[in-house]
């Protein structure tokens, strides 16, 4: 990507209701700067409420879907938990994929378009996720069915609910793009309550209506499907799904990088994990589990500030490049001071408050807590910049970033592990995250004061 050139769609501008100069056939795939604005510049005091309500919704989200894991994990063996784990790690998977691939250019194209051009953008978003939804659904259900056994039936169920999880999601950074997150914390609030009723409903029924895991999945899936529902009132629009493909296409610059982007970085991860619990002790992996577990609160936080941040940098794109900057900046130290007191806490704690949270694995998961912290800051003092670059359109610049990386990202920890164990693992990390912090700062300089000349 060079200098000040936008990374805006590259395909032929085409439109629903807008006089772009195309038809009524497809949906709009012009750069947000062609559409008419509004609000380019929201006030300080609305960011930062926006800001809040992003992180409020983070915590709602990111609570239903730990409630499923927990009270499947309690009502069911450890064989059944396992499948349903399986089934649940994909949703995981695609459920990113659907993000980067349908509702990334809403944030970074269309934050600060007309209400009449972001409807239109909205339902191609949402049906290009109803299509995924239902593709992927589709495809575990045959997967599930040809398995068959605890494995199969919670394919199975996870493939039934597949669209409604993906299309409610999509009304979550829908709302985000708006700037109306206070819409996504209704949202996930009308899901929370739908699969607390459904709970009860199985409580009240007894040990067989409870059933097992597929029975809790499919609750979860109804709960979403009612807050889809709600996502259409709230929104005044349905999902489009003939519009899928036109709304991928159409956007490819950001679309196609960001799926890219998305596919290698979690390949490298995945990849890396698989490789250490196979060379690893059991007891390794599990202190890693445990560190994942303890810090997963400052991940969430991380996503949430990048969901709140790239929709706000799009409508400021006009902004200084000292503001910009600034504000990148700002957006990284709050990532980084959350990240560093969170973990601080368990250092502090008694081991015996740990040792009930984590059992036999806090000791091993207490040792590695230091370094921990010093890795997490890595990727934290990205967020700022990263939200900068996505919200710039430069999905192209950040897809190499992070492919460059990518090999490291799965030599990185491996090596450490041969070398040093648990703790090995973790140097690893730190070396890579920290390498990329560099490339980082500089390209959001450089974009930021590419706008200021341009």
């Amino acid at each position: 990507m060079s200098g000040s050139r936008w990374a805006y769609p590259d395909g032929p501008a085409v439109t629903d209701g807008l006089t772009i100069g195309a038809t009524r056939e497809h949906i709009a795939a012009a750069p947000a700067a062609d559409l008419p604005a509004a609000d380019p510049y929201p006030s300080r005091s609305r960011g930062r409420i926006n800001a809040l309500w992003t992180i409020v919704d983070q915590v709602v989200s990111s609570g239903t879907n730990a409630a499923i894991n927990f009270i499947i994990a309690r009502r069911v063996d450890p064989t059944e938990f396992g499948a349903f784990a399986i089934a649940y790690t994909i949703f995981a998977i695609v459920v990113g994929l659907s993000r980067a691939a349908a509702t990334a250019p809403l944030g970074i194209s269309y934050a600060a378009a007309a209400p009449a051009a972001f409807r239109t953008a909205a339902r191609a978003a949402s049906g290009l996720a109803l299509v995924l939804g239902a593709v992927v659904g589709a495809g575990l259900m045959a997967v599930g069915g040809v398995l068959k056994g605890v494995v199969g039936t919670n394919l199975i169920a996870m493939g039934v609910v597949m669209p409604a999880l993906l299309v409610q999601d999509a009304w979550r950074y829908t709302s985000f793009a708006q700037g109306r997150p206070l819409r996504a914390v209704v949202n996930d609030l009308v899901w929370a309550a739908g699969m607390g009723v459904g709970i009860v409903l199985l409580a009240i029924g007894g040990p067989d209506a409870a059933g097992g895991a597929p029975v809790m999945v499919l609750v979860w899936g109804a709960a979403a499907a009612l807050a889809v529902l709600v996502g259409i009132g709230q929104h005044r629009v349905w999902p489009a799904p003939r519009r899928a493909l036109a709304w991928f296409t159409g956007h490819r610059e950001t679309t196609g990088f960001m799926t890219a982007e998305f596919v290698t970085v979690q390949g490298a991860q995945q990849t890396s994990t698989l490789i250490i619990a196979a060379v690893g002790s059991p007891a390794l992996v599990g202190a890693l589990r445990g560190l994942q577990t303890l810090l997963a609160p400052t991940t969430n936080l991380a996503v949430a500030l990048m969901s709140f941040a790239i929709p706000e940098f799009a409508r400021r794109r006009g902004a200084p490049a000292r503001r910009i900057i600034r504000a990148a900046y700002v957006v990284s130290a709050l990532v980084v001071a959350s990240s560093v007191l969170w973990t601080l806490i368990f250092l502090i704690l008694p081991d015996d408050f740990g040792t009930a949270l984590l059992g036999d694995t806090w000791s091993q998961t207490h040792e590695l807590l230091l370094l921990a912290m010093i890795a997490q800051a890595g990727p934290a003092l990205a967020v700022g910049p990263a939200a900068v670059l996505y919200a710039f359109g430069r999905t192209r610049l950040t897809f190499w970033i992070n492919l460059f990386f990518t090999p490291f990202l799965l030599a990185g920890p491996v090596t450490g592990l041969l070398l040093g164990g648990a703790k090995g693992v973790i140097i690893g990390n730190i070396i890579v995250f920290w390498a990329t912090i560099p490339p980082w700062i500089y390209q959001l300089h450089k974009q930021a004061h590419a706008v200021d000349r341009g």
